[in-house]
């Protein structure tokens, strides 16, 4: 299963972008071979529809999870209608919000 965290840099230290459209890069962790890959966010620089467009990209990379400092409307109905399950997020690392969310200490949203 792939699970996206969009992410203020390139590195597992780094911590939870704060804007998800608008973020620079996502990393995506793949459950089944415990790999991460981060990816340039395509709609960082959208004038509109940053979260739409950004949702659009993950579900092309076939990711089923988002773990989310917070979403739009708009992006939190493409999300849904994508069958993806979304998590609230936290100020800290993406590498510790993999950890979290392995052990199920993240809130659903």
């Amino acid at each position: 299963m792939k699970v996206a965290i969009p992410s203020s840099s390139n590195t597992e230290d780094a911590k939870m972008d704060g804007r998800f459209g608008r973020c620079t890069y996502f990393c995506i962790y793949d459950s089944e071979k415990d790999t991460l890959e981060f990816v340039n966010n395509p709609a960082v620089n959208a004038r509109g529809g940053a979260g739409f467009q950004a949702v659009e990209f993950l579900i092309n990379k076939e990711v089923k999870v988002v773990i989310v400092p917070q979403l739009g409307p708009n992006a939190d109905g493409v999300l849904k209608r994508g069958n993806v399950e979304v998590f609230q997020g936290e100020n800290i690392s993406v590498k510790e919000l993999i950890e979290k969310w392995k052990n199920n200490a993240l809130s659903k949203v």
